[in-house]
């Protein structure tokens, strides 16, 4: 049951965020232009099931030295 719980979810989610509101005449700019946000949310879900949520965070938290700086300065006092 609870596999199909995130599906229902994000349908829902969906439903409520895009579909009614691009019913609404005073947003057909913006939701007419579906390249502009469906199709980067689609590479961008596909990433994050490739490669698991957060991936390109980790990876520049490895490189750093811990202290979120990459090129190894230490803080001044």
């Amino acid at each position: 049951m609870s596999e199909f719980y995130w599906v229902w979810a994000f349908i829902s989610a969906f439903w409520t965020t895009v579909v009614v509101q691009c019913a609404k005449p005073m947003n057909w700019d913006q939701c007419s232009r579906v390249n502009d946000w469906l199709v980067p949310w689609v590479v961008d879900v596909m990433d994050m099931h490739k490669n698991g949520a957060y991936h390109s965070e980790r990876k520049t938290l490895q490189q750093s030295d811990g202290l979120g700086r990459l090129d190894g300065r230490q803080p001044e006092p």
